[in-house]
């Protein structure tokens, strides 16, 4: 469930992870060929840990 006021935009966890699966389907169907998840701890640590865990590749952390 999405949610906006005039300036945030709220996402449900749900909603989050749905989207979240969505681009590592897009990713893996783009045949891209990458050894290594790299992602900026604020703010892309989740998604980072979900792709780690989904490509089963070490995660790198910038922060």
């Amino acid at each position: 469930m999405k949610e906006w006021d005039e300036n945030h935009l709220h996402v449900s966890w749900q909603d989050y992870h749905r989207k979240t699966e969505e681009l590592a389907i897009q990713v893996s169907d783009s045949g891209w060929d990458f050894n290594q998840v790299v992602c900026i701890a604020k703010g892309g640590l989740r998604v980072g840990d979900v792709f780690a865990r989904i490509f089963d590749l070490p995660l790198a952390i910038l922060s």
